[in-house]
């Protein structure tokens, strides 16, 4: 029997992301193959069969998000990721079966992780081993792109298949793949249904055909709920009477023997004037692994009522979500776990399985808040839950992964965050809020609020329901993207950023200023002040990259420039189009003036990171003209300088206006990551030119 579920059909989640239970298809079709004399000879993707398992034993490091059962998810939005050259993939099926051929589908990252070489095996013991395939020089049209590998001569049967991938050639040491399906023959009905509705409402017709392949002559049919109940015509009509998700089961069958095909919430019957009937409660579980502790008693003893909140949380988290009970991912059930963890609350998918949601509450966290009373505990409590049900409901990016500082981490937390203060239980936070540069900074306590501004700033639509939806839409997402495909090209994430920042100033809320001396002012932020430089900046969009000189006096310590002076490993593979760089012995940074004035201090300020691109020595000088100089002082960071600090050097003797002004930074540190392939670069802060105000 084939069974399946809105789950297995929607894109892959992380730990901490959403079940995209709106990714049902209206079909499911199995792949055809060709053959002289047999144009009805069926196949299908072994993969993805119940109780299949795959391993790759010498992965290293695998993201959370990126684990090797993505493999054979049968979802081509997720992958499997390994930070090493070479991976051994072994594949048990169970039973032996003879495979036709493979397909390896890439992933969404960069194509230099994906495999060009390979040698596949094949074992019924799981030990002795013979060699089926071996490819070399291999590459994808595109991302998520199929290559499909011929093994149709191929009569052996076989339980195991062994892929041992080798990229060490292109020495990235990273490998990634999306999935790997095993092709094989079909011989009895390979059972496919398709429907002309996948929502209706009440008494609506909704006609089903039978698809599948290799001939059925005989058709079994049941609708949960629907009138009639049973059929066995191969394309029947059925009406329902009853609110909510259906499934759908179609047993067909040839004189070679039967097949089931199940299709859970195969059709969603709703209501147009009661748009959230029909909305199915997840059956809610209790775990308690520490029944004594002080922090269990306290929970119970403010929420007697658990499973009633959390059904109505969830529900309530659906309807900001989505707009109405078609769209609603469907939770088996909840499980509410509470014991001795490390991290307050998480979220997870119970047994791997993202129907079935696993909560778990920190007892200790429980008992530390009990001590501001009841009421605090209840609610941090409540807010708690509204965070992690949400991380059940909303749908999660079709691209990159759960990692902190990146956009799918940042939409992940921060939606999460903006809906438990949308429900009253943040305002804790909102005397926290502060500049944002990126809407990376921090997820819990600024990305929430920049999303509240959003929404609030757009009433006319709704923003969130919109936001969430383009995780499905978009193949490849990002905050840009998303606001792109919401608000138009030309109001695209950095736009409404920006705006955003406006409106944080309007708050007395600024970017955090170079650090000033009183009474003097720094000129280097004038109008007209014209700044450039001999050296080649990092300027990589794709990585939201843009460190040029003009950051050096943009009046803002947190965005900085990044100037080489020897050229770094990674330019040739993430960056071909910064490579070859200028070749410098140090690096200029020239400031021109509208007029001439009177240098009598100045700032250099570090950057947030990289102390070994500090530079280790600059000298300043001034000109009338930009081509004679007379240096002005000679200077050094204090050794171990903070990051974001800007330290402030007096100019002796300052007598002379200048019209340009211009730094020369050294690097000349001798560490493991300098020089070489390393490269050598100065990273920069701010620079600020201070006159007196007298």
């Amino acid at each position: 029997m084939i069974k399946i579920t809105l789950a297995s059909i929607a894109i892959g989640v992380s730990l901490l992301s959403a079940c995209n239970g709106n990714d049902k298809p209206m079909e499911i079709t199995p792949r055809v193959i060709e053959e002289p004399g047999n144009s009805s000879s069926a196949t299908r993707n072994l993969s993805i069969d119940n109780g299949n398992q795959i391993e790759v034993p010498d992965a290293v490091d695998a993201p959370g998000g990126e684990q090797p059962a993505n493999l054979i998810d049968g979802v081509t939005g997720s992958k499997f990721l390994s930070f090493s050259d070479s991976v051994t993939v072994i594949f048990s099926a169970v039973q032996p079966y003879p495979i036709l051929g493979y397909n390896l589908i890439s992933g969404n990252d960069a194509p230099l992780r994906d495999p060009a070489s390979w040698t596949l095996e094949a074992s019924n013991d799981n030990s002795t081993w013979i060699e089926m395939d071996s490819r070399s020089g291999q590459s994808f049209s595109g991302r998520g792109s199929k290559n499909e590998y011929d093994l149709s001569t191929n009569e052996d049967e076989y339980q195991y298949y062994r892929f041992m991938f080798d990229n060490s050639d292109d020495n990235v040491g990273i490998f990634q793949l999306a999935e790997i399906e095993f092709i094989v023959k079909a011989d009895k009905p390979l059972v496919a249904v398709s429907s002309n509705k996948v929502k209706a409402e009440r008494g609506e017709d909704v006609q089903f055909w039978d698809k599948s392949l290799a001939n059925p002559t005989s058709w079994s049919w049941t609708f949960e709920g629907g009138t009639p109940a049973t059929s066995d015509l191969r394309n029947p009509s059925v009406t329902f009477s009853s609110l909510g998700p259906k499934t759908v089961t179609l047993t067909a069958a040839n004189n070679k023997g039967e097949a089931t095909l199940v299709m859970e919430s195969m059709v969603i019957i709703w209501d147009s004037q009661n748009p959230y009937a029909g909305y199915v409660e997840p059956s809610v579980s209790f775990v308690v692994e520490e029944p004594d502790h002080e922090g269990q008693a306290a929970l119970e003893r403010v929420i007697p009522d658990l499973e009633e909140v959390i059904h109505d949380i969830s529900l309530e988290i659906a309807k900001i979500l989505y707009l109405d009970v078609t769209e609603i991912p469907v939770f088996k059930s909840v499980t509410f776990s509470t014991g001795d963890y490390d991290a307050i609350a998480s979220k997870s998918d119970k047994d791997g399985d993202p129907q079935h949601m696993l909560l778990k509450f920190d007892v200790k966290h429980m008992a530390n808040k009990a001590a501001d009373g009841d009421e605090a505990l209840r609610n941090e409590i409540l807010g708690i839950l509204w965070h992690e049900l949400t991380h059940g409901y909303n749908s999660s990016p079709r691209s990159g992964g759960y990692v902190e500082g990146s956009d799918y981490h940042s939409y992940t937390e921060g939606l999460a965050d903006y809906i438990r203060i949308k429900a009253g239980y943040n305002e804790h936070k909102r005397a926290g809020i502060g500049w944002m540069e990126t809407w990376n900074d921090d997820a819990y306590n600024q990305t929430s609020f920049f999303i509240e501004w959003v929404a609030n700033s757009h009433l006319n639509i709704d923003f969130i329901y919109l936001f969430n939806k383009t995780t499905i839409d978009l193949e490849t997402w990002d905050f840009d993207v998303a606001f792109k495909s919401i608000f138009g090209e030309d109001r695209g994430a950095f736009v409404v950023l920006a705006q955003y920042q406006d409106y944080l100033k309007t708050q007395g809320i600024s970017p955090p200023y170079p650090t000033g001396v009183e009474g003097y002012t720094n000129f280097a932020v004038d109008d007209g002040v014209m700044i450039s430089t001999n050296a080649t900046a990092v300027v990589v969009p794709a990585w939201g990259a843009y460190e040029s000189a003009d950051k050096l006096n943009d009046n803002n310590v947190n965005t900085k420039a990044n100037l080489f002076i020897e050229e770094t490993w990674w330019l040739e593979t993430y960056a071909p189009e910064l490579s070859p760089i200028k070749v410098v012995d140090t690096v200029t940074v020239t400031f021109e003036l509208p007029e001439a004035k009177l240098l009598q201090k100045y700032g250099v300020t570090t950057g947030n990171d990289n102390p070994h691109r500090d530079p280790t020595l600059w000298t300043i000088s001034g000109s009338s003209d930009g081509i004679t100089w007379t240096v002005l002082d000679t200077n050094q960071y204090p050794e171990a300088p903070g990051r974001l600090t800007t330290y402030i050097n007096d100019i002796d003797n300052a007598t002379k206006a200048y019209k340009f002004y211009q730094f020369s930074f050294e690097n000349t540190l001798e560490a493991d990551n300098v020089g070489g392939d390393n490269g050598r670069l100065i990273q920069i802060g701010e620079l600020s030119l201070l006159t007196s105000d007298l």
